[in-house]
């Protein structure tokens, strides 16, 4: 897509230090992991917009879970701003979401994004909310309800995520979960009914049916973090039993943006949800 401004195409593995010095220049966060991670998996869609003279201005990504897809990191550099580049990159993104079988759209906007994606027809679901405490000792796994992640557990995991997110992030889950990165709660029987994985840019799923079991991997989680830095979790303003439990365990809360949506209603379950991969993931 080529607009007045930029033109618009799929990041390539060469774009991916531009494309988050350019984020990071706009005190947007670090992106680099999540670039180089995103232009080799197949059922994501980075995408750069570039000037005649090769500089990167925008960013884009959409990730295909079966038929609901996510928009995300669409990141203009100041000096486009207010020109109708956020919005060309919004239409490319969800153009090859659907063009990908997506019937709908999901994103995380903030103040500044959500007048761009109201135009494009997007809608509030719910309010996003975000949480945070200081981490704890690394002192190994204490809960015996918790252990590693073991190849046998990727079925049950797929299958919690799916019934959570009403998604099918079965090919993104294979490619993130692991002994190393994903911690399962089971039940009396030893079975899994919840999860929490960590990616390699910070962000982690956590998935979770039960407040009992979220309170436990997000326990697991802060212990992870350590002492010298800040666990994180990430909850739908309808939760309230889940908010209400964390508040009480002394994490803080604050206004995460709103989760939007556009086309077919979605059929999900968020009081599962604790935790996002990122907001091009979910």
């Amino acid at each position: 897509m080529t607009t007045p401004f930029a033109r618009i195409r799929p990041m390539t593995a060469a774009d991916t230090v531009r494309a988050a010095e350019m984020i990071r220049r706009g005190d947007w966060g670090e992106r680099l992991i999540f670039f180089d991670w995103a232009v080799r998996h197949p059922t994501v869609a980075p995408l750069v917009a570039v000037l005649d003279d090769g500089s990167i201005v925008g960013t884009g990504v959409g990730s295909a879970h079966g038929a609901v897809g996510w928009v995300g990191t669409i990141f203009v550099a100041s000096e486009q701003r207010r020109t109708g580049l956020g919005r060309a990159l919004t239409r490319a993104v969800t153009d090859e979401l659907e063009a990908r079988g997506c019937r709908t759209l999901v994103l995380i906007a903030t103040s500044m994004g959500r007048p761009v994606y109201e135009r494009a027809g997007f809608t509030v679901l719910d309010e996003q909310v975000r949480f945070s405490i200081d981490g704890l000792p690394a002192d190994g796994l204490s809960d015996p309800r918790l252990r590693p992640f073991a190849p046998g557990d990727l079925p049950a995991v797929v299958a919690l995520d799916r019934a959570a997110t009403g998604e099918d992030r079965s090919a993104v889950l294979a490619d993130l979960v692991g002994p190393l990165s994903t911690i399962v709660v089971l039940d009396d029987a030893g079975e899994v009914r919840g999860f929490l994985t960590r990616a390699p840019w910070r962000g982690g799923a956590l998935i979770a049916p039960h407040p009992d079991d979220a309170l436990r991997l997000l326990e697991e989680r802060r212990r992870h973090t350590g002492v010298s830095g800040k666990a994180g979790a990430g909850l739908v303003g309808r939760n309230l039993v889940g908010r209400a439990r964390l508040r009480a365990s002394g994490w803080l809360e604050e206004h995460g943006g709103v989760r939007m949506i556009r086309g077919e209603p979605l059929d999900w379950q968020p009081e599962a949800i604790w935790g996002q991969l990122n907001g091009a993931l979910g």
